[in-house]
């Protein structure tokens, strides 16, 4: 991450506030400070301060111990184990726990944490500021870091991806996005095939017959999935006959007005170049769909 890429970032969280109305500049901003995953990263990176911490020996990830510790501080603690039927199913490794692997890949790839196969994890001079900046700038950074340096496909590592996205997909998405009218119901199929025609995201396994629908799923999570996340969209789901059940499918969307202005925020020009996620996030296919 470049130097002084945070203070960029502040500049613009300040040149939005300047912007607004009082009463819309205190909006945002509570809506910044209660965004639960603001508030874990916080958490993470305050863990990591205060504790002294090896990577694994593998990947460098958080121990099961810390991770346990850590996601337990959480807004929404991660159930760590489920039972099913007679068995009890438990995570084995961070990577099992995506709201921990997903605050671990913002740290890593936007530089506010070092750490390593068996290294000792440690606040970087950015993890700092970032625990001394006000909420706002904090969001931006953490979204600016995924939409601009993260390989998005760690969000849906299926074969029939491949290995990279078309070139200029995150812009073309941020264009499209920025396009849509602010709290008008839009439709996700609608939405989620004129993109994959613009951008030209293709599904590459040999299997076809479900390639329309894994890049729906691509599109849900890697984008939509992703700004929920943010507080910059609300997802609208339906239950859909599946076999003798059902499934719970995205219908439809809405730009909330604070994803307007982090929609907004993330068009300020981006200088360095887009980065792939680190070597101890190299990205693991799950196999076909």
């Amino acid at each position: 991450m470049p130097r002084g890429r945070f203070d960029e970032m502040a500049a613009v969280a300040r040149q939005i506030a300047a912007q607004m109305q009082p009463h819309d500049r205190d909006e945002v901003a509570r809506q910044a400070e209660a965004l639960p995953l603001r508030r874990d990263m916080v958490t993470l990176l305050a863990y990591v301060r205060d504790n002294r911490i090896t990577g694994t020996q593998s990947t460098g990830n958080l121990p099961l111990k810390a991770v346990r510790e850590v996601t337990a501080r959480f807004v929404h603690p991660p159930k760590l184990e489920e039972t099913i039927g007679d068995h009890i199913y438990q995570v084995r490794s961070e990577e099992d726990v995506w709201p921990l692997y997903y605050l671990h890949i913002l740290a890593d790839v936007g530089g506010l944490v070092d750490a390593g196969p068996a290294r000792r994890w440690r606040l970087r001079p950015q993890g700092e500021k970032f625990l001394a900046a006000d909420p706002l700038s904090q969001v931006l950074y953490l979204l600016s870091t995924w939409w601009h340096r993260v390989n998005w496909l760690v969000a849906y590592p299926y074969a029939g991806m491949g290995e990279s996205l078309p070139p200029l997909f995150s812009t073309l998405t941020l264009a499209s996005l920025r396009s849509l009218p602010v709290k008008r119901r839009i439709a996700f199929e609608k939405f989620a095939d004129q993109l994959i025609g613009n951008t030209r995201l293709t599904w590459t396994a040999p299997d076809m017959s479900f390639a329309r629908m894994s890049l729906h799923g691509a599109v849900e999570r890697m984008v939509l999935g992703i700004l929920k996340g943010f507080g910059a969209v609300t997802l609208k789901f339906k239950d859909k006959p599946l076999g003798k059940g059902t499934i719970s499918k995205l219908v439809a969307f809405q730009i909330t007005p604070f994803g307007e202005q982090l929609l907004k925020a993330l068009a300020v020009p981006e200088r360095a170049a887009v980065l792939p996620v680190s070597l101890e996030f190299t990205i693991k296919p799950r196999g076909r769909r």
